[in-house]
């Protein structure tokens, strides 16, 4: 592991990277200044055209990432999260289920008002009976 260690790399691997960098600088700079026909004619080359496209669209890693990656977490977020946990887990059991319910029960309670007043008195007796026959239980 200690030939890993960047204290015992030899010395022209750790300058290699600012050396890279120079000569870049330079040669784009001379091909700017002294080869700008040369540069233009690779440009509007067939093959100057796919090499620049394929660096300028940054090695088409957004192509990628957009059509393969990130619309497959698209698609499953749309129909897991949105449609079955939004749109029906949480709707069933939110706001339509319970308005379902509450409409259904009200349904069955409407049918105990008959309008006759010796139904009400004798669910009243029942009701009183019942309560008080819990408490002494």
């Amino acid at each position: 592991m200690n030939r890993i260690d960047s204290e015992f790399i030899t010395h022209i691997y750790k300058i290699l990277p600012v050396i890279l960098s120079l000569v870049g600088v330079t040669s784009s700079f001379l091909l700017y200044l002294f080869g700008s026909k040369l540069l233009i004619q690779l440009k509007v080359s067939v093959f100057g055209k796919k090499i620049y496209n394929f660096f300028n669209k940054k090695w088409f890693f957004d192509k990628i990432y957009n059509e393969y990656i990130s619309q497959f977490f698209f698609t499953i977020s749309y129909t897991v999260t949105y449609k079955i946990i939004d749109r029906g887990i949480i709707e069933i059991l939110g706001p339509m289920g319970l308005s379902a319910l509450i409409t259904k029960k009200a349904f069955y309670i409407s049918k105990l008002q008959t309008g006759y007043l010796y139904h009400y008195t004798f669910l009243i007796l029942t009701s009183l009976t019942l309560v008080l026959g819990a408490r002494q239980l």
